[in-house]
């Protein structure tokens, strides 16, 4: 039987585009006998699509119409299982389950999906991910808090001095 394997990828960063790249290009080359592979796109308002069209790099050059016939979805947990539950109008008869995944590949970059939030929100359903725990991805995002970190275990860093954009506004000169 395969692993349901749920490839995350895009998120609300500057760094959205070259996720999408990464996430395609890494899909491409997974083992499909292995993996039944589920691109789980996340738009830029962090919700999240499936669906056909949503592994397809070429679709991307019009994202809007790529959303428009993609499923929207949310993670739940459903017996025990991570599933993918679709965000509409409940059915009266079956299941508005799109699918389930066995474990996540994150394949974010930057601010709002690397740095610890997504690994939290997959935590969070007790999904395994084949990432950095939460903790190690917000410290290695935070670079003054990992020199702090690598400082105080005695690992040799250059010093810093670490500014706000507030107080390079009010003393530019002197920062």
């Amino acid at each position: 039987m395969k692993i349901k394997l749920g490839v995350f990828f895009g998120g609300h960063s500057v760094e959205h585009e070259v996720s999408i790249i990464t996430a395609i290009q890494a899909i491409e080359n997974m083992d499909t006998e292995k993996y039944d592979i589920i691109p789980i796109y996340i738009s830029k308002d962090n919700k999240m699509y499936v669906g056909e069209l949503v592994g397809d790099i070429r679709n991307y050059k019009n994202i809007d119409e790529l959303i428009s016939k993609s499923t929207q979805v949310t993670l739940a947990n459903i017996d025990n299982k991570a599933c993918l539950l679709k965000c509409t109008h409940s059915k009266l008869f079956g299941s508005n389950v799109y699918d389930y995944i066995d474990v996540a590949f994150p394949i974010v970059h930057g601010t709002n999906v690397e740095d610890g939030s997504l690994q939290g929100y997959l935590k969070m359903f007790n999904i395994p991910y084949c990432e950095s725990d939460v903790m190690s991805s917000a410290v290695g995002m935070d670079k003054y808090v990992c020199k702090c970190v690598l400082k105080d275990n005695d690992i040799p860093i250059l010093d810093c001095k670490c500014f706000t954009y507030g107080d390079y506004v009010d003393n530019v000169e002197n920062i």
